[in-house]
């Protein structure tokens, strides 16, 4: 028999399912309850992020958009009224604070909130801030902004306060009532990012240094790219269609070197003399000049000071070139002076006779050694500056002899014939006989010369024993004259034989047109045709530009432009390949005679001279002198050397005083070229000066005031043409040179140069943040081709590639004073065979030193903590 459960039991029973049955409809809802609450936060989260992320972007945008300084940003709005804070007050040049709201007005953002509807904040390192005391702003400017205890990689933040805590009361000002912990403790440079935490709640977005100024390197890549080929499509001012030259790693002042064709944006151009290019801003000038005080209306007036401006600045550039090439020379000369007189004073003691030679003569190569250096240094100086010491040195002696002609003609005393000896034997022991020539038109009127300065010298000596005799003192004076003949055709010559064209530009023509000749000797196709016809028609244009009266020079350009004309016309009819190959051969061989002419013209004798003892040098710093009349023979080498240092280095110093100032000097010289184009400009520049006063009249012409306003500053603009035209010619006067390799500033065209040749000679941000330690390009070609040759991640063909090196890397020298790509650039844009790793070892690469067959392929891609170069191609 079945028993039965007693009500109550039953009862229970129900109610325990009833109970289950609502305890889990509760956890249920409690579930629901709580995915709905998470799944709201995770929305908000996602939401707030954007605007984030949307004010990160319009930061950075601002950054690299900037006109004036690409990557600062703007100070904190601590107002409230969305605009950035302005340098002011006692913390003018300073953002009075560096954290404070986001300026959405200065950012063109709407009012950007968190989900709170609290405005977004806004944290700046100071040295990013938008204002001259804080340049140089670059890639590798320290920062101080501190997040998590990081250092030096964050450039800004953005911060959304969200819901306050306790012990928060808002509105207010303090920012303690909206950031939490940290964040709010006033500190303008050190902050979190978390974790969240019942007493942390704000979102921290971080904009890095790196990510930053990545973009920043972009725009100025492209602008730089855009600047190359503007520069190079400029018909009207670059016919040739050259881009400059590079200034490859081999040297660190930026210089432009023949036939590199990877490095870093030039300052200067090899080519020219800087005697030629002064007196071209001379004429330049000038011609303003007479523009200005020709304009008959007001129009006329402002274009003639434009054209003022453009010629003023220009000069203003040069004048700072040629002291920064005087300073270097002097400084290098100094250096000589003193290794060769430490030289002397150890080699001459030893040479005192046989015994002290036979004991100390195995001294003399290392002191020889030692001064080798200096030597090199010097060398290197002078080609870049072009400066002819040797000319000026000769043109200066041989007036004074001149003065001693007439006075012993005027006077014929022993004292007179004795100076006039003195003189002229100054000019046949140190001008004229310690130099040396490769070209034998100058070394023939140098002998010529030295044959002379014997003869006035022995007639002097003569007369000066018998100043009474007539006919010995006519021959005094006429062999005298004979000499002061003879110096100047030799000065004449030198000045005529100067080349405009650098042998280096002669030799890459050559070698472009070999490569062509080889590529269609394995391969005659039209393309090949048509390459090795371009390469003959440029190396004929570039021939027919060689300008100088040097014999040697324009015997062997006759030569080459008549081959060069029998190729490219054998070339042109297509159909005879061992005519062309045959034809071509013959004109590259003229061209490499060309090419040789020019290298040994030799019109700079001092720096022909150096080089000579140079090589006659380096033996002695290996081997003693196996007697002691060679150890006289090297003494007087030296000597040589000691004496010539001296005299560059006063000359220099002379060019460096009227360029801009003395090399010891702090300041500008009041009376320096530098200064008085310096001050023409001023004059121009600015509300109040000339430019801006005469725009004043035209827009109100009949208002006195302006007019009288407008009429004050022209001729003060005037005066001061008028005294840096005074002072150019005066240092024109003192400048002889011939071909320069450092000399030339580098000649932009087209607008998007502008910051790179600034109109008003004033510095922009390329100059003043330093930008151009950051930036490298490769040409394909000198003359831009019609298809260029270089690729970017395996494909394309472009002519020129640029590239921003970003900060320096782990593993990279953080100083980049070692001259090696893997410093600046990583993987194969460093080389092809870089390591991976940035700064690991690695041999000397193609885009190493003078780079002039560097690899055609780079390589473009995110950055990261092992490659940040961001390219424009």
């Amino acid at each position: 028999m079945k028993q039965r459960l007693p009500a109550a039991s039953k009862q229970s029973g129900v109610a325990l399912i009833l109970f289950l049955v609502a305890l889990i409809m509760a956890a249920g809802y409690a579930f629901y309850r709580s995915s709905n609450v998470g799944a709201l936060r995770i929305q908000q989260d996602a939401k707030l992020a954007a605007t984030l992320a949307r004010a990160k972007e319009a930061l950075i945008a601002r950054a690299v958009t900037d006109a004036n300084r690409p990557g600062s940003l703007p100070c904190p709005d601590t107002a409230g009224n969305g605009n950035a804070d302005l340098f002011v007050g006692a913390a003018a040049g300073q953002c009075p604070r560096y954290v404070g709201w986001l300026p959405w007005v200065t950012l063109d953002l709407p009012e950007l909130t968190d989900d709170t509807g609290t405005r977004l904040w806004y944290v700046l390192t100071p040295e990013l801030r938008d204002d001259d005391s804080a340049q140089p702003i670059n890639s590798d400017r320290t920062l101080t902004l501190k997040l998590d205890g990081t250092a030096d990689s964050v450039a800004a933040l953005i911060i959304a306060a969200r819901a306050p805590l306790a012990g928060q009361t808002r509105p207010s000002n303090n920012s303690a009532d909206y950031l939490d912990g940290e964040n709010g403790n006033g500190d303008d440079n050190t902050y979190i990012s978390g974790p969240p935490s019942p007493a942390f709640n704000d979102m921290v977005v971080a904009i890095t240094r790196q990510e930053l100024m990545a973009a920043v390197e972009k725009r100025i890549a492209n602008e730089l790219r855009t600047c190359l080929e503007q520069h190079a499509t400029n018909t009207a001012d670059n016919p040739a269609q050259t881009y400059p030259w590079p200034a490859p790693l081999s040297n660190n002042i930026y210089k432009g070197v023949a036939k590199s064709l990877f490095g870093m944006v030039p300052s200067t151009q090899p080519g020219s003399s800087p005697d030629e290019l002064l007196q071209k801003s001379l004429s330049d000038l000038k011609n303003s000049e007479i523009a200005l005080n020709s304009a008959s209306t007001a129009t006329d007036q402002l274009a003639a000071l434009q054209q003022i401006q453009k010629a003023a600045s220009y000069a203003r550039t040069l004048f700072d070139r040629l002291y920064i090439l005087a300073a270097d020379l002097v400084l290098n000369a100094n250096a000589a002076s003193s290794s060769f007189n430490t030289a002397n004073a150890t080699i001459s003691p030893i040479l005192a006779n046989r015994r002290t030679f036979r004991a100390g003569s195995s001294a003399i190569p290392t002191a020889i050694a030692s001064a080798l250096p200096s030597l090199a240094a010097l060398r290197t100086s002078l080609a870049n500056s072009g400066f002819d010491t040797f000319l000026h040195e000769l043109e200066t002696q041989n007036s004074s002899l001149n003065t001693s002609i007439a006075t012993a003609a005027a006077n014929p005393s022993a004292t007179n014939f004795g100076s006039l000896q003195t003189q002229a034997n100054l000019l046949k022991r140190e001008t004229l006989g310690t130099v040396y020539t490769p070209n034998p038109e100058l070394a023939s009127l140098i002998t010529t010369a030295a044959n002379a300065a014997t003869a006035a010298v022995n007639a002097a000596a003569a007369a000066k024993a018998s100043p009474s005799d007539t006919a010995l003192a006519n021959l005094a004076i006429a062999s005298a004259k004979n000499l002061f003949t003879a110096d100047q055709v030799l000065a004449q010559t030198i000045k005529t034989s100067r080349l405009t064209i650098d042998p280096a530009e002669a030799a890459y023509t050559a070698d472009v047109a070999q490569n062509a000749l080889t590529a269609l000797s394995a391969n005659v196709t039209k393309e090949t045709t048509d390459a090795l016809l371009a390469s003959l028609e440029s190396a004929s244009k570039l021939t027919t530009s060689v300008a100088t009266g040097s014999v040697a020079v324009l015997t062997a350009r006759t030569s080459a432009l008549n081959t060069l004309q029998t190729a490219i016309a054998a070339t042109k009819s297509g159909n005879d390949a061992p005519l062309i190959q045959s034809a071509s051969t013959a004109a590259i061989a003229d061209l490499r005679t060309l090419v040789t002419a020019m290298e040994n013209n030799g019109d700079n004798i001092l720096l022909e001279t150096l080089e000579n003892i140079a090589t006659q040098l380096e033996p002695s710093a290996q081997t003693k002198p196996a007697t002691l009349t060679a150890g006289r023979g090297l003494l007087a080498t030296v000597n040589t050397v000691k004496s010539w240092s001296a005299i560059v280095s006063a000359y220099a110093e002379d060019i460096a005083q009227r360029s801009r100032k003395g090399t010891s000097a702090l300041g500008d010289s009041n009376t320096s070229a530098y200064t008085e184009s310096r001050q023409l400009l001023s004059s121009i520049d600015g509300s109040t000066g000339s430019i801006a006063k005469l725009e004043a009249y035209i827009n109100a012409p009949t208002d006195t005031t302006k007019q009288s306003e407008a009429i004050t500053a022209l001729a003060a603009t005037q005066a001061q043409l008028a005294n840096t035209i005074s002072t150019a010619n005066q240092l024109d006067t003192l400048l002889e040179s011939g071909l320069a390799q450092a000399a030339m500033p580098t000649r932009w065209y087209g607008e998007a140069c502008a910051p790179l040749n600034p109109p008003t000679g004033s510095d922009t941000w390329w100059v003043s943040n330093e930008w151009r330690k950051f930036f490298f390009y490769q040409i394909s070609d000198r003359v831009r081709p019609a298809l260029g040759k270089l690729t970017v991640n395996g494909s394309g063909a472009y002519r020129v590639v640029v590239i921003g090196a970003g900060s320096v890397l782990n593993g990279q020298d953080t100083t980049r004073n070692t001259r090696k790509a893997t410093h600046f650039l990583e993987g194969i844009n460093a080389d092809t065979n870089a390591p991976a790793t940035p700064g690991a070892p690695s041999t000397p690469g193609a885009r190493d030193g003078d780079a002039q067959n560097p690899p055609p392929a780079f390589l473009s891609g995110p950055v990261s903590a092992i490659f940040n170069d961001r390219l424009a191609y």
